[in-house]
């Protein structure tokens, strides 16, 4: 009998943690497509494509410090990099209206440079678990290439990862600092 009562227990935990991963739904009204055009069309973000997990996360920890393996210097302007960020709305993936001069300029250095390609990093800030922070990063990195690819550049010139909240470019727990961190960082290769 202990045996039944214990493969039961362990049934109906498989069963709750399965049911805990599914997708999340997420809906705005900061002026993406479905909310101006007045539908109640939320977006649905599942894990399709999840890379590999870090093992630990950055608020897992006291002080919400991320560990050293993880860890990036943060985000500077620089000559070095001739591409701009584009930034994202908490718990979003479409693009922004005021990222897109900013993605029709990424297209146009991509065109003169024709033979370098580039990688779209999708970040996140920490709120959110780790896998479904990987999966909207990959969200953010592809919403980024589909721009990229409307706007005549080869996909074969753009390759996407995520890094979700693993590599912030700001480390403070506040709203500004959140949203430096909800980005498509462009790396040239």
């Amino acid at each position: 009998m202990d045996r039944r009562i214990i493969s039961l227990c362990l049934s109906v935990s498989f069963a709750l943690m399965v049911a805990g991963c599914a997708g999340k739904n997420v809906t705005s009204s900061s002026g993406d497509e479905a909310s101006q055009a007045g539908k109640n069309k939320a977006e649905v973000i599942q894990p399709d494509a999840i890379k590999t997990v870090p093992l630990e996360r950055s608020f897992d920890r006291p002080g919400g410090s991320v560990p050293s393996n993880l860890a990036r210097t943060p985000i500077t302007d620089s000559d070095s990099n001739p591409l701009g960020d584009v930034l994202f709305d908490y718990d979003r993936f479409s693009i922004r209206v005021e990222a897109m001069p900013v993605l029709d300029a990424n297209s146009g250095w991509l065109r003169a440079n024709g033979s370098k390609s580039v990688l779209i990093e999708g970040h996140c800030d920490e709120r959110g678990t780790l896998a479904y922070n990987l999966v909207l990063g990959e969200k953010r990195a592809q919403a980024a290439k589909k721009y990229l690819v409307e706007m005549g550049i080869p996909a074969s010139q753009l390759l996407t990862t995520s890094y979700g909240e693993t590599r912030p470019s700001c480390k403070q727990r506040n709203e500004d600092c959140y949203q430096q961190n909800r980005r498509a960082h462009f790396v040239t290769k």
